[in-house]
């Protein structure tokens, strides 16, 4: 509630200190970093991915779906397209088809057998 007199933020059409437009959850400032918002409150990416994104069956790190991330989804689970591997052998099974077998997923070649 103090004047701003040099260096000052807009955000959502309102003026702020760059002291004191930090994230919601970490505090850290955000003034000339990235970040994004969620019910009107703004978070650096890192805690914006910790608290919200949808986790990556295959290795467990979010899936931000910034940036153009490219990513698999089947059913209820999400994959990032590196984690999106057969099993079995590790080929990669973006683009083709694959069998499920409980949380697995595998090429024909190793489901053949399921």
């Amino acid at each position: 509630n103090q004047a701003i007199t040099t260096g000052g933020v807009t955000y959502r059409e309102q003026p702020w200190h760059k002291e004191c437009f930090v994230c919601t959850a970490c505090k850290k400032q955000l003034s000339g970093q990235r970040f994004t918002s969620r019910d009107e409150f703004a978070y650096c990416l890192s805690c914006f991915c910790n608290l919200y994104a949808k986790r990556c069956a295959g290795c467990t790190n979010p899936i931000s779906g910034l940036g153009g991330t490219k990513y698999i989804s089947f059913e209820e689970r999400q994959w990032h397209n590196d984690c999106f591997n057969c099993k079995k052998c590790s080929l990669s099974l973006v683009g083709r088809g694959f069998l499920t077998e409980r949380d697995d997923i595998l090429c024909p070649e190793c489901g053949k057998d399921i």
